[in-house]
């Protein structure tokens, strides 16, 4: 069953997924996001954030008025992650959101329209690994088998995050199946690995280089996402088929001022690091070390690829499907 999102609250037939949109969505929101006015549909754009440095050529493209030159206006809400974001947008309170890619084959695989409609954060094994595996620095933990019988964290179960640690211990001699897994947001890591509450987590920049790097409280025993491949996509902007198709012009804007984001960041890394300090509250010598995703205009396929199959390997998803099936038609590939 397909189910178009985004448009008309009647047309999502799944109660407990408008149930959480309701409660949890549209509380993250707050009470001054409203369901999107159809007859300003192609000037204005809602959209759900999070103040991550993923976002780097979003923020950009705001402070120096990209979308505003493109012609649309932005209300941006920053949120807790895709798990709030995706039925803000269910329920119509956002038009684009952004989430990380496992969220996406979840929702999509369960009849949602979701689709991708720019590129995102991209992560490349070496210089732009944004997932760390952590331990405190006086841990005797060294390798991958040394993690079983252990409790590690996550800040969601079943989710890219966890999935990451799954496949990284199994493919560095462990063996996943017996280690014990908790949920924990990423601010609170380091203080419960310090404290013997939990022997290890996985943390996505700036909770690697800030526990490591700046606080010295922790060492990273391996990274994650390098190991799934040499390249993936992490996280990207999606919004519903149904929206995009009734709203070609908004969407076409979003993507190219996105863009000119991505060209800017990539013109000056340096200069972008100062705008991500703005918009997330980090201090900018905490971004001077930090990893940060490689940015590119065009979505391959081969980049949802990798993910796709670790999230069926470890049945998050319940079949495998072709990457295109999630790219709208008017992504940049």
């Amino acid at each position: 069953m397909k189910i178009t999102v985004g448009l008309d609250l009647e047309a999502v037939s799944r109660r407990e997924f408008l149930g959480a949109a309701l409660t949890g969505g549209m509380v993250a929101l707050g009470a001054s996001v409203l369901p999107l006015d159809r007859a300003s549909a192609q000037t204005k754009l809602n959209v759900g954030t999070m103040k991550i440095g993923d976002l780097s050529p979003f923020f950009i493209a705001l402070d120096q008025g990209f979308f505003r030159d493109s012609g649309l206006e932005m209300q941006v809400t920053a949120m807790v992650g895709g798990a709030a974001i995706a039925p803000a947008l269910a329920s119509g309170a956002l038009n684009i959101g952004w989430s990380n890619v496992v969220s996406i084959f979840q929702g999509y695989l369960e009849g949602f329209d979701y689709r991708f409609l720019a590129n995102g954060a991209i992560n490349k094994r070496g210089a732009h690994d944004i997932f760390g595996f952590e331990v405190a620095v006086d841990s005797p933990i060294k390798s991958a088998r040394d993690l079983e019988g252990k409790t590690c964290a996550s800040n969601t179960l079943r989710n890219i995050v966890h999935v990451s640690g799954l496949h990284w211990i199994d493919n560095n001699g462990g063996d996943s199946s017996k280690v014990k897994w908790v949920e924990l947001p990423f601010p609170q890591m380091e203080t419960a690995v310090v404290s013997k509450q939990i022997d290890a987590f996985i943390a996505v920049e700036p909770f690697v280089t800030v526990p490591s790097k700046v606080n010295k409280r922790t060492r990273v025993l391996g990274y994650p996402l390098g190991g799934i491949a040499s390249r993936l996509l992490v996280a990207s902007y999606f919004g519903s088929e149904a929206w995009i198709n009734k709203n070609v012009k908004a969407a076409q804007a979003f993507v190219t001022a996105l863009n000119r984001g991505i060209d800017a960041h990539n013109a000056d890394p340096e200069k972008a690091k100062l705008t991500i300090a703005k918009h997330t509250g980090l201090k900018p010598e905490f971004l001077k070390e930090m990893a940060l995703p490689a940015f590119e205009k065009k979505i391959l396929q081969s980049d949802l690829q990798p993910m796709i199959d670790v999230s069926h390997r470890y049945k998050l998803i319940n079949r495998k499907f072709l990457p295109r099936e999630t790219l709208s038609k008017y992504a940049p590939v």
